[in-house]
């Protein structure tokens, strides 16, 4: 920022306004000639010492009069000097660069931040030294403090002859246009160029950045800030203009369009902004031609109720060439030469970090929540007890600035637990902002409302809609779901949302994706109570993702499961939702058939938790269903509690569903559940009854599959097959007969790998393992380890690659490798805290190394291992 920046400071005169801690001197009525402009020089005394004495040539070649502070030039305490050389100078220069200065006994800052709070009313050049690697803390805090005040000239400089350059120069300019502005006729501007913003900004200074080099290095002259209400729009845009000014000779304004009822009456507030007085004639016509032939900077704020006047901002651009300008809005303005830019909310701290303070603390959304909780309380400190709860909040309000500092306003009265928990009520706890801001941001659903209340009719009916969409989403499933009824065809439509930066687009291939931020959906899904179709809505999404979900043949296969297996991961929160609508609405007849259609995928991308939160409500409303239907909830249901370690419960509920599938006429469907109640049977220790069954079983299977058989029969037909052959080989490898169990691991892994299907496959090779192990062929169960690890990993199943990584360990230690046993096992330790127990562990034995070897050294890590194991290989799991 230059000197044009600061042409709303008082009079250049000799008369001064007073300002805090400053006496005035009244100045006499008729000036003698010694009487010029007096420009207070502050800087450190020794590490600018060549930079002070370049300033003061500066300012002694333009024949005005330099003030410097020297330490005991005075027979005066040290700040009453300079406070009484402050009060006689009309122009504050401050230049700095790392030693903040000295603090003197009782005092809270240095003399040089005294010396820059107490120059508040004058013009103030303010000029930066860098390189600067070993900066003060304290001075980098009250450089960006400096930074984000719009009224100050801001610059750097790297040796002392750019520094005379730039404060003769700056000085000059300032004179000059102070000289202009006070002549006839000339209509004086408005009293500040910038407003001074109420709180520092957090984390914007690469936006700032990037925003001014779009006009200093791209040339753009037209830059739009568009985002959601509450991100931060209008801070980035006085920061990018402060930082900016000092290209503008003529300076920068700044137009608050909220209040502006009409598009009409835009020429006539930016009029305002500049001075202008009424010629008599269009108004528009005076704006352009003071213009014309200056070089200024107009910053815009709240455009987007306004989107109408766009064009004049396009005849202003055109009739004057030195214009640049910065327009704050929610949605773009659609002119040639614009230039959008997004604003984002602030990165909000990953999950992982866990409760560590410091972890949690990098992040700028809670940097942001802990400066506006302090405001409110003073000792609010991060610790290991809150940090988690308030990163929490972070993650639930989307770093929206507006939302946290809402939220943080709240800490006076509730902890950040609590306040967490309140978070689940909506919308209400961000209420009650601060009254010096507008009505429409004092509460976020009042921001809210204001973009709301925008839209057309069409508009706010499909963004209601959008509101049931969790996660991502694409255009077909918008159009499948929100579709109905929009006059102005739904592409258009959704594309009005983006530009009101209501709905955000997110890259992914060649397809468009399309996301809302959690407490925008929250507002959506609001609008859409208000509204009478929201369970068609909600319906609509469930059918319509049920039926993407539906596997093909050709997806249950090979490469094709995988492929199957990501496309339904893209897709993860909305099909949760789509399941918990149905689960919610007791619609349970859908939601069994959807749960049996996708459980591969909630089971190998390690999901199965997310099915056993409604495995109650699928039971009670099972009753009413028809028999397979009924078989179907109840042993889905089953294995869900099997996978999480409860057989006991698991046991009669797949008793019950047995005779129904065979009521039903579903062979496979019987010869699955058989095979799953023979192997909770031998867990039992019961293994006379359970080979019975099993053997029973596989004599059936192997029948049935000398008949025709469709493709899906047949899959169902290898995956019951490859089961309970390993269920059986399990029981005889117990029983000390590992080549008869062996040769059943063999037979099902034959029958996994015809599916070809990773459930049953990953089942098969790890028994197969342990079995070769046991036979003393530890060549051949790393093989078979190795491809197990690899096939859970390309699945994305880590709990599984887990209990692969402990098997690898217990082959290790039995080969006398006990370093890399407990590398393995810190391995899998890690994998299962991530990701939790899985399913692997419910349907095979479960590896253990020997204690002397989980409790050796990892080398290189000074860590050692005390693990305990489930069971040996050759036991029950």
């Amino acid at each position: 920022m230059t000197a044009s920046a600061v042409l709303e400071a008082p009079e250049l005169t000799a008369a001064t306004r007073p300002y805090p801690g400053v006496p005035r001197h009244e100045p006499s009525m008729i000036h003698t000639p010694d009487q010029r402009v007096r420009v207070f020089v502050s800087s450190t005394l020794q590490e600018l010492s060549a930079e002070r004495q370049a300033a003061r040539d500066a300012v002694t070649r333009l024949r005005l009069v330099p003030v410097l502070f020297e330490l005991a030039a005075r027979p005066h305490p040290p700040r009453q000097v300079y406070r009484s050389y402050l009060a006689q100078s009309q122009i504050f220069v401050g230049v700095y660069w790392q030693s903040y200065g000295w603090v003197a006994p009782g005092d809270q800052v240095s003399g040089l931040e005294d010396e820059y709070q107490l120059s508040a009313g004058m013009p103030r050049l303010i000029y930066v030294k860098s390189p600067a690697p070993q900066r003060d803390p304290r001075l980098e805090r009250l450089l960006s403090q400096i930074r984000s005040d719009g009224s100050v000239s801001y610059q750097q400089f790297s040796d002392a002859a750019e520094l005379q350059r730039l404060v003769e120069n700056d000085l000059a300019v300032l004179l000059s246009e102070r000289f202009e502005q006070n002549q006839p006729g000339r209509g004086a501007p408005p009293a500040a160029a910038l407003p001074a913003a109420g709180t520092p900004m957090v984390d914007r200074e690469q936006e700032t950045g990037a925003v001014a080099s779009l006009v200093t290095r791209q040339g753009a002259r037209l830059v739009t800030l568009t985002g959601p209400g509450g991100v931060g729009k209008s801070r980035l845009g006085l920061a990018a203009a402060g930082q900016l000014a000092a290209g503008f000779a003529d300076g920068v304004r700044f137009v608050d369009l909220a209040p502006v009822p009409d598009a009409d009456l835009v020429p006539g507030a930016i009029a305002a902004r500049l001075g202008l007085h009424s010629s008599g004639g269009s108004v528009l016509t005076d704006v352009l031609g003071y213009l014309r032939h200056r070089q200024i900077l107009l910053l815009l704020d709240n455009f987007e109720q306004l989107t109408g006047a766009a064009p004049v901002l396009a005849e202003l651009l055109a009739a004057a060439p030195g214009l640049v300008v910065l327009v704050t809005s929610r949605a773009v303005l659609r002119l040639r030469g614009e230039h959008e830019f997004p604003v984002a909310p602030l990165p909000i701290p990953p999950p992982e970090a866990g409760h560590d303070p410091a972890a949690i603390g990098r992040s700028a959304a809670v940097r942001l929540f802990v400066q506006r909780a302090r405001a409110a309380v003073p000792e609010f400190t991060l610790t290991s007890d809150n940090a988690a709860a308030v990163g929490e909040i972070c993650r639930r309000l989307d770093g929206l600035p507006l939302a946290i500092e809402l939220a943080a306003a709240r800490i006076r009265l509730l902890p950040p637990q609590a306040l967490l928990t309140r978070l689940d009520d909506g919308l209400g706890v961000l209420a009650a902002g601060p009254r010096d801001v507008p009505e429409r941001q004092r509460t976020l659903r009042n921001t809210l409302d204001w973009s709301f209340g925008l839209l057309t009719a069409d508009q706010q009916a499909l963004f209601a809609r959008l509101g049931v969409f969790t996660g991502r989403f694409g255009l077909p499933s918008a159009e499948a779901v929100c579709g109905a009824g929009l006059g102005d065809g739904l592409i258009d439509t959704l594309s009005a949302l983006v530009d009101s930066s209501l709905v955000q687009t997110q890259p992914s291939g060649d397809q468009p994706r399309f996301t809302l931020l959690g407490t925008i959906r929250e507002y959506a899904l609001d609008q859409l109570r208000a509204r009478a179709e929201w369970a068609e809505v909600h319906d609509r999404h469930a059918a319509y993702f049920r039926a993407l979900a539906e596997p093909r043949d050709s997806d249950l296969h090979g490469d094709g499961q995988l492929a199957w297996l990501d496309r339904l991961e893209s897709q993860h929160d909305n099909l949760a939702a789509a399941l918990a609508w149905l689960v919610d609405t007791g619609q349970t007849g859908p939601a069994v058939q959807f749960m049996w259609a996708t459980w591969r995928f909630w089971w190998l991308h390690g999901y199965a938790g997310e099915l056993a939160r409604h495995t109650e409500k699928v039971l009670a409303g099972s009753a009413g269903l028809p028999p397979h239907e009924r078989a179907m909830a109840r042993s889905g249901v089953a294995f869900t509690i099997l996978a999480g370690g409860d057989p006991a419960r698991a046991q009669p509920l797949l008793e019950q569903s047995l005779p129904l599938y065979q009521e039903a006429g579903d062979a496979f469907g019987a010869a699955l559940t058989a095979a799953v109640l023979g192997h909770l049977l031998a867990r039992r220790d019961e293994d006379d009854a359970a080979s019975e069954l099993l053997e029973d079983t596989l004599g059936r299977l192997r029948a049935a599959g000398r008949g025709p058989l469709t493709a899906t029969q047949r899959l169902h037909h290898l995956l019951d097959l490859a089961l309970a052959d390993n269920f059986l080989g399990q029981i005889r490898l117990r029983a000390g007969d590992p080549g008869h169990a062996a040769q059943l691991f063999s037979d099902g892994l034959a029958a996994a790998r015809s599916a070809p299907d990773r459930f049953t496959i990953l089942v098969s090779l790890y028994d197969l393992a342990l079995s070769r192990q046991a036979a003393g062929d530890p060549t051949r169960a790393a093989e078979l380890l190795d491809e197990g690890l690899s096939l859970a990993d390309g699945a994305g199943d880590q709990p599984s690659a887990a209990y692969y990584l402990e098997a690898m360990a217990d082959l290790a230690s039995r080969q006398g490798d006990p370093a890399r046993a407990a590398s393995l096992l810190a391995a899998a330790e890690a994998k299962l805290q991530a990701s939790g127990r899985g399913w692997l562990h419910a349907y095979v034995p479960r590896a253990n190394v020997p204690v002397s070897a989980g409790r050796e050294m990892i080398p290189g890590t000074g860590v050692r291992l005390n693990v305990q194991g489930a069971a040996q290989p050759g036991t029950r799991p």
